[in-house]
C-alpha cells in the first residue's frame, strides 16, 4: 500500500489557498509553475465566492491566503480581498507575494487597508547580484527590500520564504541577516521541488553533505535573532537541534488538477526505523535518482513504537505565526459526531484524523483491536452507507477475530457509530472530492506547438 510519502496530501486544515492566476513579473530559475506560468487558469470568482460562504456557514478555515504566479498583478485582487474581509468569516487574510509591487507605499497602503494583514514574501537571496541573478529580472532585489520597508512601517505581519538551491546555498544565513530589520514572525526554508526538470538538468538540486550544514548555521542565526524558522522537505535529522522547525505541512488549495500530477513523490529509507518517519518526508524521488538514498547521511532517531504504514496521510493543525510545530486536531464539531459510540462499547475513540478529503475514527477495543470508520465526501461511489453530506465505510480493521465475541463487538460498534453520524449529520459539512480544477476551463490554450502537451479532460477519477 502506497504511503503518504507517495501520495504527499499532507495538509493544514484551517487554512485556505486561493490561486488567483497565473501570471508573473519575475522569472524564478526554480519556479515550480515554470510550465504552467499564463498556461493555468486561477479559480473561477464564483467558484471562490462559492468557497467564501461555504466558510461563513461552517467556519472551517481560519485563514485565506491569494497566490498565484504574482498576486498583485491581478486586476480583481481588490474585489477578492474584499469579498473575504466582508464576509467576516477570516482572522487572518494573506499575500503570497515577491513583494516588488509593494516598494510603492501607496499600493502597500492601499492594500492593507482593504484588509490583507499577512504578507508571505519570497525572498531568494542575500544580495541583489544573486536575487535579481535567481529572479532573471535586475532591479527586483532592490524592489523587494523597498517593499519590506514599507509594510514594516505599515505595522502588518510579514513572513519570509526562501528556496533552497545552489544558487544561494553557501548564503543561507546571510539572507537570515538581511531580512532581520523587518522583523519577520517565521522565516520559512522550502527545499527546491522538481516539478519539471526531474533529472536536475539546470543543477539546481544541492546534495543534503552541502546544504544541511548551511541551512542548519542560517537556523541557528534565525534563532539568535529571535526569529521563529519553518523548513519544508528537508529530513529532520539533518536539521540537527532545529529539528523542531520541520513543518512540511501544507494548507488546502484549490489549483489546477494538473499542477499535482507533476508534484514530486517521496520517501526515507530509514522511515521503518525512524520515531519521526510519519512525520518527516525524507527525500523526493528526484534527489534519490540523482545523489542515492543517503543512507549513510541520514540518521534515524531510534522508534520508541512500533511502525505501521500510514494509512491516510498526515494530520496536522494550523498555520499561525508564533506556533511553529504543527499539531493534531481533532476539530470539535466532527469529533462531535462520533460522541458516546465509543463508551457504549467499552472501547475508546482513540484519534479523530481529519484532512481535505477525508476524515478518519480510529476506535480502540483493548488487546491490539482497532478500527477506522471513515467519511469522505458524499458521491455515488460504493459506500457501506451515506448520511447528508457523507459516504461512510470502515477499514483497517486490526483484530484476532477469533477471541471469543471480539467480531460481535466490533460489528456493532462500525454500526453504531455509522448510525450516529447519520443521525448527528446536519448536512453541508464539506469535505472535497477532489484535489482541484480540471478540463479546458482550467487552462488557456497552448500555441501550436505545445499541442501535444497533456491536459485532463475532466472526467472523474
Amino acid at each position: 500500500m502506497e504511503s503518504y510519502k507517495g501520495r504527499f496530501e499532507p495538509t493544514r486544515f484551517e487554512d485556505l489557498t486561493v490561486t488567483v492566476d497565473f501570471h508573473c513579473h519575475s522569472a524564478c530559475r526554480f519556479c515550480i509553475v515554470q510550465e504552467g506560468m499564463n498556461y493555468y487558469k486561477g479559480v473561477p470568482f464564483e467558484l471562490y465566492e462559492a468557497a467564501v460562504a461555504d466558510n461563513r456557514r461552517a467556519k472551517r478555515y481560519r485563514r485565506v491566503t491569494f497566490t498565484g504566479g504574482e498576486v498583485t498583478l491581478e486586476k480583481r485582487l481588490f474585489d477578492y480581498i474584499d469579498i473575504a474581509r466582508d464576509s467576516q468569516s477570516f482572522e487572518h487574510i494573506r499575500i503570497q507575494t515577491n513583494g516588488r509591487l509593494f516598494a510603492d507605499r501607496a499600493f502597500a497602503r492601499r492594500v492593507v487597508d482593504a484588509g490583507v494583514d499577512e504578507f508571505f514574501v519570497s525572498l531568494h537571496g542575500h544580495d541583489a547580484a544573486t536575487q535579481d541573478y535567481i529572479s532573471q529580472r535586475p532591479g527586483s532585489f532592490d524592489e523587494a527590500i523597498r517593499g519590506l520597508e514599507n509594510l514594516r512601517e505599515l505595522g502588518v505581519c510579514i513572513l519570509t520564504n526562501t528556496v533552497l538551491t545552489t544558487l544561494n546555498e553557501p548564503t543561507l544565513a546571510a539572507i537570515v541577516d538581511t531580512v532581520r530589520p523587518f522583523a519577520p514572525a517565521r522565516m520559512e526554508w522550502w527545499n527546491y521541488l522538481p516539478m519539471e526538470d526531474y533529472a536536475d538538468e539546470l543543477g539546481l538540486l544541492s546534495p543534503m553533505s552541502e546544504l544541511a550544514p548551511s541551512l542548519r548555521e542560517a537556523l541557528a542565526r534565525a534563532r539568535d535573532y529571535g526569529i521563529e524558522s519553518a523548513v519544508k522537505y528537508v529530513p529532520r535529522c539533518l536539521l540537527g537541534e532545529h529539528g523542531e522547525s520541520q513543518d512540511n505541512t501544507q494548507p488546502d488549495v484549490v489549483i489546477v488538477e494538473e499542477f499535482y500530477d507533476k508534484y514530486p513523490k517521496f520517501a526515507c529509507i530509514h522511515e521503518a526505523a525512524c520515531e519521526h518517519g510519519d512525520t518527516c518526508l525524507g527525500l523526493h524521488h528526484p534527489y534519490i535518482t540523482k545523489f542515492g538514498w543517503e543512507e549513510d547521511v541520514l540518521v534515524p532517531f531510534p522508534r520508541a513504537t512500533p511502525w505501521r504504514e500510514p494509512e491516510y496521510g498526515l494530520w496536522v493543525g494550523s498555520d499561525r505565526p508564533g506556533e511553529g510545530t504543527a499539531i493534531p486536531t481533532d476539530q470539535p464539531r466532527w469529533a462531535g459526531l462520533v460522541v458516546g459510540v465509543a463508551e457504549r462499547h467499552r472501547a475508546r475513540l482513540a484519534n479523530v484524523m481529519l484532512q481535505r478529503r477525508a476524515c478518519v475514527y480510529r476506535f480502540e477495543l483493548g488487546e491490539g483491536a482497532t478500527v477506522d470508520v471513515l467519511l469522505t465526501a458524499r458521491s455515488e461511489a460504493p459506500a457501506l452507507a451515506r448520511s447528508a453530506s457523507f459516504n461512510l465505510q470502515y477499514r483497517n480493521l486490526q483484530a484476532d477475530l477469533s477471541a471469543p465475541g471480539l467480531r460481535e463487538r466490533l460489528s456493532a460498534l462500525v454500526e453504531d457509530a455509522i448510525q450516529t453520524v447519520i443521525a448527528r449529520d446536519p448536512g453541508g459539512m464539506h469535505l472535497d472530492a477532489r484535489k482541484g480544477l480540471v478540463g479546458d476551463d482550467s487552462v488557456r490554450r497552448r500555441p501550436r506547438r505545445a499541442k501535444a502537451l497533456r491536459v485532463l479532460d475532466g472526467s472523474e477519477p
